[in-house]
């Protein structure tokens, strides 16, 4: 079972987006990714192994309101569902969904209902003999 939506208020820091884009603000991507980082380590209690197929719709502004849904992704191809194309001796992996939607209205320089980003975290845990559940 996956945890509930995350509410994410993005910071309206001058020094995330002063010159990522100049007369066009927006926070950097890795600065989002690094927010769903750890919003996944708090919702699911492990480590992140690393994150993957991020995609990136629609620039963020600064002091943005934004929703963080858990979603279960697709198998991977070729591979039964629940399986990962790490070898064994790796940490055993869960692979999570993420997608991050805007909640302010446009008229307050938000983007209510728009799939924002999405992509997929992969958790591993400490010891690597469990997935994380």
């Amino acid at each position: 079972m996956l945890p509930p939506p995350v509410e994410l208020r993005v910071p309206d820091a001058a020094f995330l987006h002063e010159e990522h884009f100049p007369g066009a603000p927006c926070v950097p991507g890795s600065c989002l990714l690094e927010a769903v980082r750890r919003a996944a380590v708090e919702a699911f209690g492990c480590p992140v192994s690393h994150m993957a197929q991020a995609r990136f719709r629609h620039f963020v502004p600064p002091a943005s309101l934004c929703r963080l849904i858990w979603k279960q992704p697709p198998p991977l191809a070729g591979h039964a569902a629940g399986t990962d194309d790490r070898p064994a001796a790796r940490p055993a992996v869960r692979r999570v969904g993420w997608q991050l939607v805007g909640l302010a209205p446009e008229a307050e320089g938000g983007a209510a209902g728009r799939r924002l980003a999405e992509g997929e975290v992969w958790l591993a845990s400490a010891g690597g003999e469990t997935i994380c559940d």
